[in-house]
């Protein structure tokens, strides 16, 4: 909720202290989304490098234990990263993934993160303009899974395989 609220030193603190207890008793889904609160931490630090190896680790927990929503709160720090990497066209295109992927689960994002996703997309827009963040948001709502993925993780050949 700190991270929500953009009190971001308080909720370092917190994360860390919560990743600790998670690891030490096995939870896999939450150590997975306490790696996306610290990525994104770092995100709003300007620590990219550290960023994205945190968010890779939670995508990679995320799929293995096979939570959609872990799999979509990993792809909406992703898009965060690269709106911060200065590439709005990937962002609009995971922001995007995340609603397909979520509309097809019957999903929809947790209230406390309502408010955050919706900046990000308006940032997004912002940065595109309008029709290129419809196009590129669109364009990402048709994205299985694993093409969501491959393009979270820059991996564009990957990505247009089926």
């Amino acid at each position: 909720m700190e991270t929500a609220v953009s009190r971001y030193d308080d909720a370092l603190h917190h994360v860390h202290e919560a990743r600790q207890l998670v690891e030490r008793f096995g939870y896999s889904w939450l150590a997975a989304w306490l790696r996306v609160q610290l990525g994104t931490l770092d995100i709003v630090h300007g620590r990219l490098d550290r960023a994205r190896e945190l968010l890779e680790e939670a995508m990679e927990l995320s799929l293995t234990i096979g939570i959609t929503r872990n799999v979509t709160l990993c792809l909406v720090a992703f898009a965060r990263l690269a709106l911060a990497e200065a590439n709005p066209g990937r962002a609009a295109l995971l922001a995007g993934a995340v609603e397909g992927l979520r509309q097809r689960a019957g999903l929809g994002a947790w209230p406390m993160l309502r408010r955050w996703e919706a900046e990000l997309a308006a940032q997004i827009r912002q940065e595109l303009g309008t029709d290129r963040f419809d196009q590129g948001y669109e364009a990402g709502a048709r994205l299985s899974q694993r093409q969501a993925v491959a393009t979270a993780r820059n991996q564009p050949d990957a990505a247009v395989k089926r």
